[in-house]
């Protein structure tokens, strides 16, 4: 038997699906820092997520109580997560959601490659996601399979001419509404396609289609809202709503504000990418205007919705669409000029493999004891501190560090209103929230002094004692002298 038979017994197989969650299931154990059993560390973004979670759990009303920028969803994920099993069950639903992304990424690929290219097409996608990869558990990563579907179902279409069926059309409305209660902008990955349906039913005068289409469309994401609108207000009412609303997308479009030096580096990066991307199909399949311009069309979503604060993680809500692109290469013609638009493509992100393989040497190669040290450093602290004052801890900058050592003891954030996003003015909040029932926080857990507004430490010194500090280690890759000594500080209240 060749080697073409032998892979086209595997995919055909229906053990395939069990394969992918093997290779998914090792690609999350070695890689997602914040949530595998062979890591300590347990910060990043993840770590916030998961006091989100959290939060839930311990009855609070998410935006209210305790605040951050991204989706309910996304949290409600994590709540799930913590509550059947912890992070190794959250590691499990990573799993699966990573098995059904590959599972839609090689059906959409087979409409165009076979045997070893459509294997390597799969290859490539996942080392790329591997580059954007930055801890694991990111609101991007849990988008993937719910924008690969109606990509994997626009592909079916062109090339079985197997119209979108109205069950399906209202399932893609149902993940839209999932991917904007995560984060409205991971949505632009597949929106390109579903516009590019409905103008054709415009341009071919099949109104009828069109207003049945968006009516599901519309109704899919009503559903997905509807339910989240109903939570919050069983939860907080009207003010519920309204603090969701502005949690999940009026915030968003706060947080655009960013070191321009930086916002430039990233959009260069970015465009960069994206002709390379683009570039592969105008001359693979340069007459395929239908893969061309919803493709097109959703890359110039993703750049206007991702605004000026841009992270190159954030490419990983772009993969379904690399995918396209990857799906388009004719292996058997136009090999250099692929070989070198690849090389253009690779060489720029490989230096972003060094975050997740120096994780896992670090931590898992060379030394996990600074990490365990410092969680039983802060242990030694929240040992201290009062049982009946565990829950008026505030972790000032909200940072992933403080935010991972609470998680780790088990300890929820005592509320949000001393959260602001871009400003963390103590005085300035204070008046805000005078003529609500308030009370300071008996304990406030600062990690490192870099986002130090000038007044909070004016305010915290006149208010509150310096009682325990210890140093927190998070460098990795030591010989590349790669992260930094955090000091983490926690201070009473004076009273």
């Amino acid at each position: 038997m060749n080697n073409q038979n032998k892979i086209f017994t595997i995919v055909n197989s229906k053990y395939y699906p069990l394969l992918l969650f093997f290779l998914s299931f090792v690609f999350v154990t070695l890689f997602s820092r914040s949530t595998s059993f062979l890591y300590v560390y347990e910060g990043f973004d993840a770590a916030i997520f998961k006091q989100m979670g959290l939060a839930v759990l311990r009855g609070k009303t998410l935006y209210l109580d305790y605040f951050d920028n991204k989706g309910c969803i996304l949290y409600f994920i994590q709540a799930l997560g913590l509550c059947l099993g912890g992070n190794f069950f959250i590691l499990l639903m990573q799993t699966i959601s990573l098995t059904i992304t590959l599972v839609f990424w090689d059906k959409t690929i087979a409409f165009y490659q076979e045997g070893r290219s459509r294997f390597l097409c799969l290859g490539i996608a996942l080392f790329l996601m591997l580059c954007f990869y930055d801890g694991g558990d990111l609101s991007e990563e849990w988008c993937l399979p719910f924008a690969s579907y109606p990509i994997y179902l626009y592909f079916r279409y062109l090339n079985t001419n197997k119209e979108i069926k109205k069950n399906e059309m209202f399932i893609i409305g149902v993940c839209f509404g999932i991917i904007a209660f995560i984060r409205i902008n991971n949505a632009t990955a597949f929106l390109g396609f579903l516009f590019y349906l409905f103008f054709n039913c415009l341009k071919n005068k099949n109104y009828k289609k069109f207003v049945a289409d968006a009516l599901l469309f519309i109704l899919g994401f009503t559903l997905i809202s509807g339910l989240c609108i109903l939570y919050f207000y069983i939860k907080a009412e009207s003010r519920g709503v309204y603090e969701m609303i502005y949690g999940t997308f009026l915030s968003y479009f706060e947080y655009f504000d960013y070191n321009i030096s930086q916002t430039i580096f990233h959009y260069i990066f970015y465009i960069l990418f994206i002709i390379v991307s683009v570039s592969i199909i105008c001359i693979n399949i340069p007459r395929q205007k239908v893969i061309l311009i919803p493709t097109l069309l959703s890359y110039a979503l993703f750049i206007c919705s991702s605004g000026t604060r841009c992270f190159t993680h954030y490419l990983m809500a772009t993969l379904p669409l690399i995918v396209v692109c990857l799906l388009s290469i004719d292996f058997k013609t136009h090999r250099k000029i692929n070989y070198i638009l690849t090389i253009i493509a690779i060489i720029p992100i490989i230096s972003f493999l060094i975050r997740p393989i120096g994780f896992f040497f670090n931590d898992l190669v060379l030394d996990k004891e600074p990490f365990k040290n410092s969680y039983n450093e802060f242990h030694r602290c929240i040992e201290e501190i009062p049982e009946t004052y565990h829950d008026s801890i505030y972790n000032y900058n909200l940072s992933g560090i403080g935010a991972g050592m609470m998680q780790h003891e088990g300890l929820l954030q005592c509320n949000r209103v001393l959260f602001s996003p871009f400003a963390l003015k103590l005085p300035t909040l204070f008046k805000e929230e005078i003529s609500k029932p308030f009370i300071w926080p008996k304990w406030i857990l600062i990690s490192g002094d870099k986002t130090f507004n000038e007044n909070d430490v004016a305010f915290v010194l006149e208010n509150y004692d310096l009682k325990y500090y210890f140093d927190h280690n998070t460098k990795y890759v030591k010989g590349l002298n790669m992260g930094e000594l955090t000091t983490v500080c926690f201070y009473c209240r004076k009273d």
